[in-house]
């Protein structure tokens, strides 16, 4: 619900209407899927070219789990299509609502991105159309830059419209998941490291509203696949929304008072010693996805998501308890604080890095504004960058810094590919990636 853009639209019901609205389009249009990135990367007041009806699947081996489908397929379409088959998607991002298309120009990770890396290395092909109505059929091995250049590339460098992708062989519909209670930072980023050659997804939920050497306690999990073929598998379906929120919360509800004590309750509910349960996909993977409209839990001025990444090295506890501690001294709070391991990214703009993640949701206000423009200083000194799909108000100059070796890459190859500079959105504008 924020950044909010009122835009000229256009709904193709099919593929082959793509051509009749570029003829007829205003002069910039970006494409969209599903609308589930949370910044302006798919807002265009002169034009949003919708992809969400162009949605079939159009081949797959039940042998090789390489699926071909439309941009507008979404992942639940494609885990309630795949896992009965024994398929699963082998990078997936905190919402099954999203479109194949948009993973891809995101180039989405998971709680697996330390083992698994982002979704374009999962890719075979892409057919993309290009500025002058071409289509091209990219891969790894064929016209890489351009296929490169648009993972990652947020529909700048075309209209990504079908998408080959190898799926992932799996047993079961469910996972065991071991979970685990730390008192620290520092155990936290342990926890990390021990896991890492065993696990096959990881992920930590932070208490950052705590105090002193308490500040990043929380809970870490790790997950595997379960091995041996159970029932589960054939009788799988994606889990629908089991409640909605029907109305935006008042903007008091959440503060930082109600949240330091859901953080204290969240915390102290998970028993000291580790534990290990099996659970279905939907419940780890996507929380938030059983519960309809949940954004409105934040008020009708929206939040903003704040993920940014900071590198490895030897001071990384340290510069991760840095972030915390900015907003704390600020006197903000976030409705959410979530690490995740990375490895290094393939991608021209993609967002990964050897390092962890931070993702934090904030209150839509002028001083939280004004906060994550810190943030953003200090997160490039530490040699770390935003997410740009999620981003909705960071400033060119800091993006530069952060993404600098990348746009030196990416802007001659953007510029021959689309002189005329028909992909545009409102974060390509704020950013400048086509000047």
């Amino acid at each position: 619900m924020a950044p909010v853009e009122e835009c000229l639209t256009f709904q193709p019901e099919r593929e082959a209407d793509i051509p009749r609205i570029l003829a007829a389009s205003p002069p910039t249009i970006v494409p969209r899927g599903a609308g589930m990135s949370y910044g302006d990367a798919s807002l265009n007041p002169e034009g949003v070219l919708i992809l969400e009806r162009c949605a079939r699947f159009m081949a797959f081996n039940h042998d090789t789990g390489l699926l071909t489908c439309e941009a507008g397929v979404t992942l639940k379409e494609v885990l309630a299509f795949a896992v009965p088959h024994g398929w699963f998607l082998p990078v997936i991002p905190g919402t099954k609502n999203a479109t194949i298309g948009g993973a891809f120009a995101c180039n989405v990770h998971g709680k697996n991105n330390f083992c698994k890396g982002e979704f374009a290395e999962h890719v075979r092909s892409v057919l993309i159309r290009l500025a002058d109505g071409t289509r091209v059929e990219c891969s790894q091995q064929s016209d890489k830059d351009l296929f490169w250049a648009s993972a990652g590339g947020l529909g700048m460098t075309g209209i990504v419209e079908a998408v080959t992708i190898q799926l992932m062989q799996i047993a079961s519909a469910q996972l065991a998941v071991s979970t685990q209670r730390v008192a620290t930072l520092s155990a936290m980023i342990e926890a990390f490291e021990a896991n890492r050659s065993s696990a096959e997804y990881m992920i930590g939920w932070m208490d950052h509203t705590a105090k002193g050497a308490a500040l990043g306690r929380g809970v870490f999990e790790s997950a595997v696949h379960v091995k041996a073929e159970d029932k589960t598998l054939g009788a799988y379906k994606p889990a629908t929304e089991k409640i909605s929120v029907p109305f935006s919360a008042p903007s008091w509800l959440l503060n930082r008072y109600s949240m330091a004590l859901y953080n204290h309750l969240r915390f102290s509910k998970v028993p000291q010693n580790p534990s290990t349960h099996v659970a279905a996909f939907d419940g780890f993977f996507h929380p938030l996805d059983g519960i309809g409209h949940w954004n409105r839990l934040y008020g009708k001025r929206g939040f903003l998501q704040y993920q940014c990444i900071i590198p490895e090295n030897a001071k990384t506890t340290s510069n991760i308890r840095s972030v915390l501690e900015r907003i704390q001294q600020a006197g903000l709070f976030s409705f959410l604080a979530v690490i995740k391991y990375h490895r290094a990214h393939k991608g021209v703009f993609s967002f990964s890095l050897p390092g962890y993640s931070l993702a934090l949701d904030f209150p839509n206000t002028p001083a939280v504004l004004t906060l994550l423009d810190q943030l953003d200083e200090v997160v490039a000194e530490m040699g770390g960058r935003v997410y740009l799909a999620k981003d909705a108000r960071m400033k060119r100059p800091v993006f530069e810094r952060m993404y600098h070796d990348e746009l030196k890459a990416w802007k001659p190859l953007v510029k021959r590919l689309d002189p005329g500079h028909k992909w545009q959105s409102s974060l390509s504008r704020r950013l400048g990636l086509k000047e």
